[in-house]
């Protein structure tokens, strides 16, 4: 019996002690259930708009939410499109062609090469038919006018008109040139 005692008294002091265990447990747990309901109210306080009170009013102060976005950079473009001054526009060149210079270098063109065939062709065959005979003569008169003429063509367009610069020009009077001496020498090598 005493044995019976020890145990009963042992499991009462087992009881006892994880009534006290517990205890404290369900205090903490209370606590905590007390601290999440605050919470809880702070959070509603919170949610509630702050221009009404509890009785329903509302204030007149109002406050602003606001949200601003950020700032946005913006980008100014470097303007690289040439102004229009009245320096920078070029001078008109006297040296233009015009109808009425184009119409006087034709013109001069025309009777330079009328004097040179009365001079070279028509003269001058009388001269060589003279002494030579009338085949080399001939070849002699119109290579002499075809020199003379691609020369005077050269001073009418080439320094005149301006077109000495011009490399299409000086091309074809520089070829017409070489095959003109080139037969003005067959010419007078001929019998």
């Amino acid at each position: 019996m005493f044995r019976i005692n020890y145990i009963i008294t042992g499991l009462v002091f087992l009881l006892a002690l994880s009534a006290f265990s517990i205890a404290p447990t369900n205090k903490q747990a209370a606590d905590s259930i007390k601290k999440t309901d605050a919470s809880n109210k702070a959070v509603d306080t919170l949610k509630t708009p702050p221009n009404t009170t509890q009785s329903g009013a509302q204030n007149n102060l109002q406050i602003d939410t606001v949200v601003t976005p950020p700032l946005q950079q913006t980008i100014v473009p470097v303007d690289t499109v040439k102004k229009i001054d009245s320096t920078l526009i070029d001078s008109v060149s006297e040296n233009t062609m015009t109808n009425t210079k184009l119409f006087i270098y034709i013109l001069l063109s025309v009777l330079g090469l009328l004097l040179f065939f009365y001079i070279f062709v028509i003269n001058l065959f009388k001269t060589f038919h003279k002494k030579k005979s009338t085949r080399q003569s001939l070849l002699l008169s119109w290579n002499l006018f075809f020199v003379v003429s691609i020369i005077w063509i050269f001073i009418i367009w080439g320094l005149v008109a301006g077109f000495w610069m011009t490399a299409s020009f000086m091309i074809v009077v520089i070829f017409l040139f070489i095959i003109s001496l080139i037969m003005t020498i067959i010419a007078i090598k001929s019998k």
